[in-house]
């Protein structure tokens, strides 16, 4: 069957494809109907068409507190098409473990070691790029004042948070059942960074730089359970360019996300061969 495998389940591709072409056609019109609006408003106050669009897609394509707002909601979407998901299609019950978010005090100590690990990676791209002779780390804040920071902010953790529940608490775990753990990572990983490459241009180099950085991220999920960790992880990521106002090199995104990753890998296998050898004595 084409749309349903030998267990009548529906298929992986058709399982990806009804979580990400909603998400992105809702996204389009989050923006899209805003801005007609506003247009039709703006002409009736007697601008012309070419300017009345103009003001509108300033006020919500540029401007910092239209951007912001309208990404806070396209953030929090990824929690209805996720839910759809499993009540729908999955049929099972729904529960914030079933979005990452275990709500133990251990999980929510990990947004601390989040943020240090994305600053940590942040930075050490600058070190490497100043190794490789590139433009070093200067200071230049492009949203000054406290409430547009807060706004971004707010945006940056909100889709950081929506996409790795989408795609490690929701997507992953369907491929790990179905893959293999490794397998299933790399699976979720290409599916992430082919989703970022149908909105923004990278070159192989950064290609290659944010599978690494995507596998990062679900091999910590994988060793945590938890979406706090990559959440954070990835909302500073998002983050600390847009307040710093500095973007590092793809060369030194790759470097850097390769030795996280590489470590990351080796301190999991470390934890997971520590926990079998207890267990092992423990059933002695």
């Amino acid at each position: 069957m084409i749309l349903k495998n030998e267990e009548s389940e529906l298929r992986l591709i058709w399982r990806l494809f009804l979580l990400v072409v909603p998400f992105l056609l809702a996204a389009f019109l989050l923006r899209y109907i805003p801005v007609r609006i506003q247009t039709g408003i703006l002409m009736e106050q007697g601008l012309s068409e070419a300017a009345a669009l103009s003001q509108a897609r300033y006020l919500f394509l540029e401007d910092t507190a239209g951007v912001s707002t309208l990404g806070i909601i396209q953030g929090l979407l990824w929690y209805v098409f996720v839910y759809f998901h499993l009540r729908f299609i999955e049929k099972r019950p729904c529960n914030s473990r079933s979005f990452g978010l275990v709500t133990s005090k251990k999980n929510f100590v990990l947004f601390g070691p989040g943020l240090i690990l994305g600053l940590a990676m942040y930075f050490g791209y600058f070190v490497i790029g100043s190794i490789l002779h590139q433009p070093s780390f200067i200071w230049s804040p492009t949203e000054p004042g406290i409430f547009p920071v807060f706004l971004v902010s707010l945006d940056m953790l909100t889709n950081g948070f929506g996409e790795e529940t989408a795609f490690r608490a929701y997507w992953q775990r369907l491929l790990i059942n179905r893959l293999g753990l490794w397998f299933g990572i790399i699976a979720a990983s290409i599916s992430f960074v082919l989703l970022h490459l149908l909105v923004a241009r990278f070159t192989p180099t950064a290609l290659l730089a944010s599978f690494l950085l995507a596998c990062l991220y679900g091999i910590l999920y994988a060793w945590t359970g938890s979406i706090f960790l990559v959440g954070t992880l990835h909302a500073t990521f998002n983050l600390a360019p847009r307040i710093s106002g500095q973007w590092p090199s793809d060369t030194s995104l790759l470097y850097i996300n390769s030795l996280a990753l590489v470590i990351a890998v080796f301190l999991y296998l470390r934890s997971v061969r520590g926990a079998r050898a207890k267990k092992s004595y423990n059933d002695q």
